[in-house]
């Protein structure tokens, strides 16, 4: 009989968590019964034997119990009442008070007066909520909240048994980011134990899905604030994006530094860090805050500010603002854009154990697709150099051995790069050389495949020298000492002479063994050379096609001028001129345009003054 009736009262009522799970003391222990639901209403009171009956006979039942048990009681807890809809909390309310006299049973109804009187209100159209629920209820307790230090305690106690070596944070600046989550941002957004269990409970759920190495500190934060502050929550997901785009070799938009930092103060005077942004300890979370500042008498609201190394410093920790590791944390997969962590330590374990290896892995990273050729390899090479500590010897060698045996198959596949002017690629690799002198220079000299781009290093190390005479020198900049310069010069230019200069205007980027051997090598034996392999037409303006140059002016926009100043080194620039000329208006078809394109771009010598 009581079965049935609470059968019944079953399609209204579902089991809830005991209240242990909420109490941050630990103290409480109860059986708990909620209602969570109003419907089969209809059901319950179309019966063919009414509720009143029923529960007549119950009450029956129960004193017959009472007599064979006087201390047994019936605890019935129903809790979050005001989670409901209007009409369910109305209805639960109802059915408490038909139950409310059963002996050896007490109710207890948890709810937050203000939400359960607005909803009576509204679902009873009444006045007074708080009138109608004084009639329901014999004594109404209200228990204050828990203080902000125990919802804390409760958070780090919850996350030390489920988490226990992401917690022994052992270095101080984790245990400092630990105390701004916990004591500034747990101490602001959570307000009920509630919150502390949610929070729990989506950090136990998403952690073990984001990428291997993440930092748990900035997950714990970033959860919290998708939690309790949705509104932060986007903006800290379009500024890590935004941050992102500095790792894919973009910005964010010329407006978008100063909207970004005008709606963060926004958000953060709701616990007044807008005017002292070191309160919230965001800049430890979060990077190019630092300085962020705000007055009343001006401000200056731009975000994006990098110190130097900060985000070298964010991508080595694999933290939520690095431009490589951010998109884990939200989507748990790394951006579209970025290079593995294992493949930057796979190429690194290459280079000292298998170059040849290293090389092969520096082709699969320079054919891997992209809308800018050669894409992923830049950022690997750009993740090297952010590497704090430098290489042993023979990691250097393998790694100088990998670049001579790919670098001018990095200029074929991406070309020249007509918005900055440079191959970026090859200028990170002599940074790196710079940052990690190989001791193998000579030997692969000799044979390196990338001749080209050899040349572009010994005139690296030319200039840093003071090379060729007259130059000022920036010794700073040289990993090579004189005497193996000479060397390595010499070794050089004897691979020039051996493939002669046709062979060296087919290269990729033929200015730089073009230049290196005219400035470090035998001018007029350079000359010479130069005359022999342009008898022909056809020869001469293909290696007149080799001297442009690049230029962005705000006239004429980027353009590629032909210097009679860089045309001296190799053969007198007014016969040039005047060969060209004589193509351009007496030559044949096909010689006559391409001579007009190229006298286009002629720059003449300036006048001597």
């Amino acid at each position: 009989m009581i079965r049935k009736y609470g059968g019944y009262l079953g399609s209204l009522a579902a089991p809830v968590a005991g209240a242990a799970s909420i109490d941050p003391t630990g103290s409480t222990a109860l059986a708990a019964t909620g209602l969570k639901t109003a419907g089969w209403f209809s059901a319950l009171f179309g019966r063919a034997e009414t509720l009143d009956a029923l529960k007549a006979r119950i009450v029956a039942e129960l004193h017959a119990l009472q007599k064979q048990r006087p201390k047994l009681r019936f605890t019935v807890i129903i809790d979050d009442t005001d989670r409901l809809d209007v009409a369910e909390a109305v209805e639960v309310l109802r059915l408490a008070r038909k139950a409310a006299d059963f002996p050896l049973v007490s109710y207890v109804v948890c709810f937050d007066g203000r939400i359960l009187s607005k909803q009576v209100e509204t679902a009873l159209s009444i006045s007074n909520g708080r009138e109608y629920l004084e009639r329901i209820f014999q004594d109404v307790v209200h228990i204050p909240p828990q203080e902000p230090f125990a919802l804390r305690r409760y958070l780090k106690r919850l996350l030390r048994n489920s988490f226990q070596t992401e917690m022994n944070a052992q270095d101080n600046e984790a245990q400092y980011r630990l105390e701004v989550v916990f004591d500034r941002w747990g101490g602001a957004l959570l307000n009920t134990p509630r919150d502390v269990v949610r929070l729990h409970q989506a950090v136990q759920l998403a952690w073990p899905e984001v990428p291997k190495g993440s930092d748990f500190c900035d997950f714990v934060w970033l959860q919290l604030v998708k939690l309790k502050w949705p509104d932060f929550y986007a903006w800290v997901q379009n500024y890590v994006q935004n941050v992102g785009s500095y790792r894919d070799r973009g910005r964010p938009g010329d407006a978008e530094s100063a909207t970004a930092g005008k709606g963060l103060l926004t958000l953060l005077e709701r616990f007044g860090w807008h005017e002292r942004l070191f309160l919230s300890g965001l800049d430890e979370i979060l990077p190019g805050l630092k300085q962020l500042r705000y007055s009343r008498e001006g401000a200056d609201f731009d975000v994006f500010k990098f110190e130097q190394g900060e985000l070298e410093y964010f991508e080595r920790g694999r933290r939520l603002g690095s431009p490589s590791h951010w998109r884990g944390y939200f989507a748990f997969a790394l951006p579209t854009y970025a290079v593995k962590d294992s493949e930057l330590f796979e190429l690194r374990a290459a280079c000292k154990s298998n170059p040849d290896a290293a090389a092969s892995l520096i082709r699969s990273m320079l054919a891997r697709p992209h809308e800018r050729p050669g894409h992923f390899l830049g950022v690997l090479l750009d993740r090297l150099m952010d590497e704090p500590v430098g290489y042993d010897k023979e990691e250097s060698a393998g790694l100088f051995y990998a670049f001579t045996e790919t670098m001018d198959d990095v200029e074929r596949t991406t070309g020249f790069n007509d918005t900055e002017g440079r191959n970026a690629i090859w200028e990170t690799s002599r940074f790196l050389l710079r940052k990690n002198s190989p001791s193998n220079l000579i030997q692969v000299l000799k044979d390196g495949a990338s001749l080209s781009w050899l040349s572009f290093i010994m005139r690296d190390q030319g200039f840093a020298l003071g090379k060729p005479e007259g130059h000022r020198s920036n010794p700073e900049n040289a990993w090579v000492t004189e005497n193996d310069f000479q060397e390595a010069i010499a070794v050089t230019i004897g691979r020039f002479e051996h493939i002669g200069m046709k062979e060296i205007f087919e290269l990729p980027a033929p200015l730089n063994p073009l230049f290196c051997w005219a400035q470090l090598g035998d001018q007029a034996d350079v000359k010479a050379r130069f005359l022999e392999a342009t008898k022909t037409h056809a020869e001469f303006l293909k290696a007149v096609g080799t001297f442009k140059g690049w230029a962005n002016s705000s006239n004429t926009g980027v353009h590629h001028p032909i210097h009679a100043q860089y045309i001296a080194y190799f053969a007198d620039p007014d016969d040039v001129y005047a060969r060209l000329n004589r193509l351009a208006f007496n030559g044949k078809p096909k010689h006559r345009e391409v001579a007009k394109a190229l006298l286009a771009e002629w720059v003449p010598l300036k006048p001597e003054t």
